[in-house]
């Protein structure tokens, strides 16, 4: 139990501050464990899931700072935020989607897909379940690696 809780305190914290390293962190709690890595993954992907969704509200406000209403004053760039926005809100299947890859593979790095889908102002239910799904993918894979090695 204590585990399963310092897994899922140090996914958040690692969610919000990415100098603290969760892979890492979780490959070494695996391999002194006894937990199923499935249910470690899962703990760890809902600290990072619950992490990720600071940066996603925090940015949520962030076109309302005055020097990024400069920058998007432009006509290019005003035209390419409404067009990512439209994509967004117009297709959550499709930004589910965009957020499960990221959160499975880091590509793009689940950090700044936070931030992306909090400025376009994603639904915050499909990035938090399709971040959750997809970072429980990515965290198992890893420790089923761990334990062909370690166990």
């Amino acid at each position: 139990m204590k585990l399963s809780a310092l897994t899922f305190g140090f996914g958040a914290l690692s969610a919000v501050i990415p100098f603290f390293n969760m892979e890492a962190f979780i490959a070494v709690a695996y391999a002194q464990s006894n937990h199923h890595p499935l249910w470690l993954a899962f703990i760890g992907s809902l600290g990072q899931n619950t992490g990720k969704l600071v940066w996603f509200y925090l940015c949520r406000g962030a076109l309302d700072i005055p020097w990024l209403q400069k920058r998007l004053d432009t006509p290019k760039r005003q035209a390419q935020y409404e067009k990512w926005a439209d994509f967004v809100e117009g297709r959550p299947v499709m930004s589910g989607i965009l957020t499960f890859i990221s959160a499975a593979v880091g590509f793009p790095p689940f950090f700044a897909m936070a931030m992306i889908a909090g400025t376009l102002r994603m639904n915050a239910a499909v990035f938090f379940l399709t971040g959750l799904i997809g970072r429980t993918l990515f965290f198992w894979v890893l420790l089923t690696g761990v334990g062909l090695i370690f166990r």
